[in-house]
């Protein structure tokens, strides 16, 4: 293996500058935030602590963690699902032969081709509860009286939020299936109409089948997305109110700089670690068993 290395030495020598940038942006990080999470990092002292699994047990024990948990699994479940579903409904239509589907398909995509952050201001502003558009024109169209605090209420904001990401993801969903779309045999339409099957029936014995991989493979990089969205949230609530939208990755960074308990926020940062390589494994093992099969 020396050998191989040294035979290939100048290949190593280019490549030195990123794996140097690599080392210190990912790896150093890496093992330091492993390490700060068995350490207890008071914000009134520089010195810090061996605890242990002190932060883990703080972390399995804090009631308000155990909500910022129950957040993002809903988020990310609901985050997935609502974007996918319409994303799913518009790479269908757009796949129709119609007139002007050039243009919708090009209109579609604004959302995604938005960044997150004039997305999160905007709809900040369209879901205010004093000045903001929807309860304004709710308001002046005489449906309502009173305006509607999307973003303060506890019923509303997580559905609000997922309104949002559904509405910034979708685009991406239907880009995905609508490449999927064009790689089925047409002929295996016309076989099937011709045996008599109905619309649905070719949706579901078809459509859905040949699309599979894509769908699995597309739900999982978006949960795995959603688990580390931290713009949108940040921005347009900053996981308030009362950590009714706080999900991990802003808690981990409230933790942080807010509060300066690094070491807690470590040891949440590997616990979320740990769950994301589960879902990254089975992501690179689909893609695996996807390029085997094509």
């Amino acid at each position: 293996m020396l050998k191989r290395i040294w035979k290939q030495r100048s290949d190593y020598i280019y490549l030195a500058p990123a794996l140097g940038v690599m080392a210190l942006l990912i790896v150093y990080p890496f093992f330091e935030t492993i390490r700060l999470s068995f350490f207890d990092t008071p914000a009134s002292s520089p010195e810090i602590t061996w605890i242990g699994l002190g932060n883990y047990q703080e972390l399995l024990a804090n009631p308000t963690f155990h909500l910022v948990v129950r957040n993002t699994i809903v988020w990310s479940v609901f985050g997935t699902l609502a974007p996918f579903i319409v994303g799913f409904v518009a790479a269908l239509l757009v796949n129709q032969k119609l007139p002007g589907l050039n243009v919708a398909r090009g209109l579609l995509i604004i959302p995604f081709a938005m960044g997150f952050v004039p997305a999160a201001h905007a709809w900040r502003w369209i879901f205010h509860g004093d000045y903001g558009v929807i309860s304004g024109t709710l308001q002046s169209l005489g449906l309502i009286e009173d305006p509607i605090p999307f973003l303060q209420n506890p019923s509303l904001i997580m559905p609000s939020l997922i309104l949002v990401n559904t509405w910034k993801s979708f685009p991406f969903v239907m880009i995905l299936i609508y490449a999927g779309l064009q790689t089925i045999p047409e002929s295996l339409y016309k076989a099937a109409r011709i045996d008599g099957a109905s619309s649905w029936s070719q949706f579901w014995e078809i459509t859905v089948p040949q699309l599979s991989n894509v769908i699995l493979v597309t739900t999982m990089l978006m949960f795995i997305s959603n688990m580390n969205q931290f713009t949108l949230i940040e921005i347009m609530t900053g996981g308030g109110p009362a950590y009714l939208s706080e999900i991990i990755v802003t808690w981990i960074y409230h933790a942080s700089f807010q509060t300066l308990r690094f070491g807690l926020a470590s040891a949440a940062s590997v616990l979320l670690f740990l769950v994301l390589i589960v879902f990254s494994v089975f992501y690179v093992r689909t893609l695996t068993r996807s390029a085997v099969q094509g």
